[in-house]
């Protein structure tokens, strides 16, 4: 098993003793070693500097490994690309979270890294956007946490970090985990969303799950899932014709039966047509078994246990499409209120799928029939 990375995140002003306090926090706890990265103005990336000696200091003392350099030291651009002096108009406030929204997605995709957020420093907007990125992204071991030092010590300037041979720097800074709730929306988890469209999507997502009244555009032609005219979701095309498929014939909000995998021939023309309609033939998207007419099978389809075989073949390739449908919709939200329910694997008809969507709910675009 491969070590974990600790990485401290932090927001900073014009405080930089804040993000040693936090250091001093994080080592109490037994987090000893990692690499620091914070995103501020160009003001605070000036007085941030200071930390490229004082970390090492506080490694000295603290018998600690913590890293930082320069480039860890990142300054908010403007969309000019210019640095940021201040964060003064929605304009500037816009661009610090989305950069932090990204920040937080990066590092939250790796096994391997373990995050640390501070809210400690910079503007207070900075922190709430930190904390809501946190919220929507963070895994259950990543924290959030605040830092606070003694009123006499806060307005000492030379003050970084509490000396431990130093009897009046004991019990001096006071290290608050932040608890906060862990969404993990699989919707947000996807690249290039701004802070803005994560607010929209996480509406849109928790209205679902709690009322599944949500309206829906299938798009066979663009293969496309829209929710509420927003949430726009690329799908492969094979994913998107058997959704279709199911939508329209094994969907139980209009009390229809489950598809039975067992039965897939005896929904070929329409599996064929939404299969056609998503522009795949069915040799091109796997299900080649499906071709055939029943007065069409080859010849050996009559011989001992060919039948079986081709009927196996047939199911065994399904159940790999319907796979392929589970992930692309465990990529958007596997809970939601449209997700494709599966049925058990062992029952007598070897496994079923279904949805349960209202025909008010769902517009299908697609060619004519």
């Amino acid at each position: 098993m491969h070590k974990k990375q600790h990485i401290l995140f932090s927001v900073a002003g014009m405080s930089p003793a804040i993000i040693t306090e936090t250091l001093f926090g994080l080592q109490e706890k037994g987090i000893k070693s990692g690499e620091v990265h914070l995103l501020t103005t160009s003001h605070g990336k000036k007085s941030m500097q200071v930390l490229l000696r004082q970390i090492p200091l506080f490694n000295e003392m603290y018998h600690t490994n913590w890293e930082i350099n320069s480039e860890w030291i990142e300054e908010l651009l403007d969309s000019h690309k210019k640095p940021l002096a201040d964060l003064r108009t929605f304009s500037h406030n816009e661009t610090a979270a989305n950069a932090i929204v990204d920040r937080i997605r990066d590092w939250t995709e790796h096994d391997n890294i373990v995050l640390h957020a501070s809210v400690a420093g910079g503007r207070k907007t900075m922190g709430i956007y930190l904390t809501q990125a946190m919220s929507w992204l963070a895994r259950p071991e990543d924290d959030l946490s605040h830092v606070l030092v003694s009123e006499e010590f806060e307005r000492d300037r030379d003050f970084y970090f509490p000396d431990k041979n130093n009897s009046k720097h004991k019990n001096i800074i006071a290290f608050a985990e932040v608890p906060f709730v862990h969404l993990q929306i699989p919707p947000l988890l996807q690249k290039e969303k701004t802070y803005s469209e994560c607010v929209k999507l996480s509406e849109i997502y928790l209205k679902d799950i709690s009322d599944g009244q949500g309206k829906l555009v299938l798009d066979l032609n663009q293969h496309t899932l829209s929710i509420e005219k927003t949430c726009q979701f690329k799908m492969q095309p094979l994913s998107i014709a058997l959704f279709c498929f199911l939508v329209k014939y094994a969907n139980l909000a209009k009390e229809q039966e489950p598809f039975y995998l067992k039965q897939a021939f005896d929904y070929r023309d329409k599996l064929i047509k939404c299969l056609e309609n998503a522009n795949l033939s069915s040799r091109d998207s796997g299900l080649s078994g499906l071709i055939f007419k029943s007065n069409e099978l080859p010849q050996n389809w009559e011989k001992e246990g060919a039948h079986e075989e081709i009927r196996q073949k047939r199911q065994k390739n399904l159940n790999n499409a319907f796979g392929k449908l589970h992930q692309d919709f465990k990529k958007i939200w596997s809970n939601a209120s449209f997700q494709v329910f599966k049925g058990n694997k062992k029952d007598e008809k070897g496994g079923s799928r279904w949805v349960e969507i209202a025909d008010e709910r769902i517009k299908i675009i697609e060619d004519s029939f």
